[in-house]
């Protein structure tokens, strides 16, 4: 980010109540009345708070329908950021580092896809609640996969050492070629064990 950008956006960051309007984001979306409620200051400032942070790209707005009423705009967190500044006796500097973008999964286009869509609320939530039972299921599923793995891999290391341990018995210098052929593949724990046997 150029030094002009950055010097706008700790302008912006400055202020207590977007300060504030962040915090609150970071925790759900909200909509401008109940921002102004939480915070304790009148809408028309709030939405003055929520086009500066738009502007700025730190937060997005959305419509979306309710049963009764009308449509909401709800605002949310847009990208997350890591800022750094720099303040010594020699120098006085900033830096701005952006996350890597979410790898684009399947799974994560249709959480996105269900998160913007502008369905009724409940209909919107009971979507959302489905497709987080589905995720959690795969979960569960992929740490019981992971748990099996594990205790092949832990089998395969321990016969390994054991024949390894083995022919270190019956000839050394057998023992010692194989090691060094092998020792940049073997598991830093069967290297471990097996120093000084």
């Amino acid at each position: 980010m150029e030094s002009g950008n950055m010097g706008k956006l700790l302008d912006i960051l400055g202020n207590e109540t977007r300060r504030r309007i962040l915090i609150l984001l970071t925790k759900r979306p909200y909509f401008v009345s109940e921002l102004s409620q939480e915070l304790g200051v009148g809408q028309k400032a709030v939405l003055e708070h929520l086009r500066i942070l738009e502007g700025a790209g730190l937060i997005e707005g959305r419509i979306e329908k309710i049963p009764r009423g009308r449509p909401r705009k709800y605002y949310a967190i847009k990208r997350g950021f890591r800022m750094e500044v720099l303040l010594t006796p020699y120098a006085f500097g900033t830096e701005m580092y952006e996350p890597r973008k979410p790898r684009h999964t399947e799974e994560y286009s249709r959480a996105r896809d269900l998160i913007k869509s502008t369905e009724p609320v409940e209909e919107k939530i009971d979507e959302l609640l489905s497709y987080l039972n589905e995720i959690e299921n795969r979960i569960e599923q992929l740490v019981k996969t992971k748990q099996e793995l594990e205790e092949v891999r832990l089998l395969t290391e321990t016969y390994i050492e054991n024949l390894l341990r083995r022919i270190a018995r019956e000839d050394e210098h057998e023992f010692e070629v194989i090691l060094r052929r092998f020792a940049p593949r073997l598991p830093r724990k069967i290297l471990e064990d097996l120093n000084g046997f």
